[in-house]
């Protein structure tokens, strides 16, 4: 893509802020929208444009011409957690799509960027359990691919599903590439719990635990999951957006498949005093998600967990 201007929806965030920061490094401008930002007020440089807004709102006015938007904002706290019920929940989640996607089709950027989730899936929905069976994808193992279909009916998956059939539906005349993208198990540096997002990835809880010297917790069936180093996302995307619109959701994650074990032990083995304990396995976990065979990435590196962890461990981590 020749444009250099890119607006990120939901930029405060864990994601969102890898996000920006990716694409700063890339040499992109970036406009980077949020009711409220985890980092520093003067992190992102003068490439980095913050707005505060509730997109609810609708998008705020006087943004200029973008060659890009990625909508990452999304609530992930389950509704209960919030106090609301989950028409309430979807609401939150969906009318700022809508707005985003309104103003997509006014402003008319080159792609959109809808980013999905492996959360829409059930536990039971690939035809492996996420048991050491799962093994590497060199294996061959049976995973999430994007042949199938998801049922999980949790209010999370209910909305994203909603999300991705409102980017499938939006008209645009043509002008912008549409895509939807499923994330899976994310980590990085930076990771922190917000009230839209209160869960951190068990990565950064292992992280967290073994510096306050307490013991890892993996589950005794030992899941295996793909996990994706979150400075990965930009490049990665602003590779896929250089051709044309992708057909259906597409999953957008690493190869690079390991088992809760062996990441504990990694983290326990990088940080003094570090101790893994095995825990009882309470419900089933989704098989790990298989990426789209997607030829702008098929050289692409994915950063494997030995230095994604590597540079985690370097960083403080708010779990």
């Amino acid at each position: 893509m020749k444009g250099r201007r890119v607006l990120i929806t939901g930029a405060g965030g864990f994601v969102g802020s890898a996000l920006s920061e990716g694409f700063t490094s890339l040499g992109w401008d970036v406009v980077a929208i949020d009711r409220s930002f985890d980092a520093d007020p003067s992190s992102g440089g003068t490439r980095t444009r913050r707005v505060v807004a509730d997109l609810a709102d609708g998008v705020p006015d006087g943004l200029g011409a973008v060659d890009l938007v990625v909508h990452a904002a999304w609530v992930t706290t389950a509704p209960e957690d919030l106090g609301v019920t989950r028409a309430e929940y979807s609401s939150l989640n969906l009318t700022p799509l809508e707005a985003v996607l309104r103003w997509v089709a006014r402003a008319r950027p080159a792609a959109f960027v809808f980013l999905s989730s492996s959360g829409v899936f059930a536990a039971a929905d690939a035809a492996t359990g996420s048991s050491a069976s799962a093994r590497r994808p060199d294996a061959a193992a049976p995973g999430l691919t994007d042949a199938l279909e998801p049922t999980s009916d949790s209010p999370y998956a209910v909305a994203k599903r909603a999300g991705e059939d409102l980017v499938a539906t939006a008209g645009t005349s043509g002008r912008t590439s549409m895509h939807v993208v499923r994330l899976g198990y994310l980590y990085g540096p930076g990771e922190m719990a917000r009230p839209t997002r209160l869960g951190v990835s068990l990565v950064a809880q292992w992280i967290a635990a073994a510096r306050e010297g307490r013991p890892l917790e993996v589950r005794a069936d030992d899941p295996h999951r793909e996990w994706t180093w979150a400075p990965d996302l930009a490049p990665a995307l602003a590779r896929m957006v250089e051709g044309p619109a992708t057909p259906g959701p597409i999953h957008f994650c690493s190869p690079h498949v390991y088992g809760d074990r062996e990441l504990a032990r990694a983290v326990a083995a990088a940080i003094p005093g570090g101790e893994v304990v095995t825990v009882p396995a309470m419900g089933r976990v989704k098989a790990p998600m298989v990426p789209s065979d997607l030829a702008a990435l098929r050289d692409f590196e994915w950063t494997a967990a030995a230095e994604g962890l590597r540079v985690a461990v370097g960083r403080e981590v708010v779990a």
